[in-house]
């Protein structure tokens, strides 16, 4: 998020890091799925660009079809 900032805790130290991502769907119950993103160094608060939603909104549809 170059010259961007935390809206949470107003940081520009954010970096792109790989997370682990954990849910809880109804069916098949937990999963967890590693998805590229945005997270502030200082509060830990997580952002996504619209490539990063639709890359894992299709990652937890294939798990869901587990």
């Amino acid at each position: 998020m170059k010259d961007d900032f935390c809206v949470r805790c107003g940081s520009e130290n954010i970096k792109i890091v790989a997370k682990r991502m954990d849910f809880d769907l109804n069916n098949p119950g937990k999963i967890s799925v590693i998805q590229e993103c945005s997270v502030c160094q200082e509060c830990d608060e997580t952002y996504f660009d619209e490539k990063q939603i639709d890359e894992l909104s299709e990652k937890i549809n294939q798990k869901n079809k587990v």
